[in-house]
């Protein structure tokens, strides 16, 4: 799937921001992490989304997109230090808009993925929100302390 970093820049109309795209499996900010676990020896690619490909200060956006390239399954992935979870669904949510405006693809394909640096346990306004995307958009938004690791699939 060599062309696969090609089609995406492509599909998104990101001609000018191919920097924003590479084949990283890997995350990192502030000691959060997401990480893809890629033994299968799938094609990745990763798009720096905030400040790079969506570089608009008001647009809210998630920090980085995954792709999967002989799947087809994308991670929205927004690494959250202290502040607000339910923006970070938020920024979630607007990025999948963004991306899917031009990808049109099902929810099914993708996954948003909060890594904070703690997850409190009842966060009543988090989980209205996250309730909301899913029942808005069928986007399924899930949140990790710490570190994330997906293990990719055979």
């Amino acid at each position: 799937m060599p062309m696969c970093r090609e089609a995406l820049i492509t599909a998104l109309g990101a001609d000018d921001k191919a920097e924003c795209f590479d084949n990283s499996t890997t995350a990192k900010e502030k000691g959060k992490e997401f990480r893809l676990e890629n033994k299968s020896k799938k094609t990745i690619c990763r798009v720096k989304v905030d400040g790079c490909l969506i570089d608009d200060k008001r647009t809210k956006r998630c920090d980085y997109l995954f792709r999967i390239c002989e799947t087809e399954k994308y991670f929205l992935v927004e690494l959250k230090g202290n502040s607000s979870l339910s923006d970070a669904v938020i920024q979630i949510s607007r990025t999948f808009d963004f991306i899917n405006e031009r990808l049109k693809l099902s929810p099914q394909y993708f996954e948003g993925v909060i890594v904070a640096s703690k997850v409190p346990r009842a966060n009543l306004k988090f989980r209205k929100v996250q309730e909301k995307c899913y029942r808005d958009k069928k986007l399924k938004i899930h949140i990790e302390s710490q570190k994330c690791i997906r293990h990719i699939k055979f």
